[in-house]
């Protein structure tokens, strides 16, 4: 594992990292702390990343909370606005803690997983024009979020037995 907190190009940073187990804060009835969610969607051994025509990069889809939205709600939104995707069933498996581009602020990002059981139909969006399955032992590359596979390595390195979800069928 990279050291936090890691930088990228442009002066983001992934500042801190906590797993979580299946018990979601919004399951507590607690108000959401988090300002956006990221989905990661397992396909075999692989990932799915788009590429975010704004910041001109591969990373995962997701996006912010909005009012009123829990951080789960929020996840499955932006997986079926960015990728065409839709689940019922995701897991929170992580929060992570980001500054982005020398801001002051920093932003907790909810991570939640879903393991899919055939590959899915993609739609690209404004956000994600286009997509790959990428391999999180392989190496990076110019052009991948290095927060982001970052954030990927660090959630799929725990133990076998806490496997996120399946939604079959798709």
């Amino acid at each position: 594992m990279t050291e936090l907190p890691m930088f990228d190009a442009g002066g983001g940073s992934l500042v801190s990292f906590v797993r979580l187990d299946s018990a979601s804060l919004e399951d507590q009835g607690v108000p959401s702390p988090f300002a956006c969610s990221l989905v990661i969607v397992q396909w075999g051994q692989q990932v799915l990343l788009g590429f975010n025509v704004s910041r001109q990069q591969w990373e995962l889809p997701g996006g912010a909370v909005e009012p009123g939205e829990s951080a789960h709600e929020a996840a499955l939104r932006e997986l079926a606005e960015e990728t065409g995707i839709r689940v019922h069933r995701i897991s929170l498996v992580a929060r992570a803690e980001f500054i982005f581009g020398g801001e002051a602020t920093t932003y907790l990002a909810a991570v939640f997983a879903v393991v899919l059981g055939s590959p899915p139909e993609l739609v690209q969006s404004d956000e994600l024009n286009s997509f790959i399955w990428w391999d999180p032992t392989g190496e990076l590359w110019d052009g991948l979020s290095p927060l982001d596979a970052e954030v990927i390595r660090r959630c799929l390195s725990h133990e076998e037995g806490a496997r996120a979800p399946s939604a079959p069928g798709l």
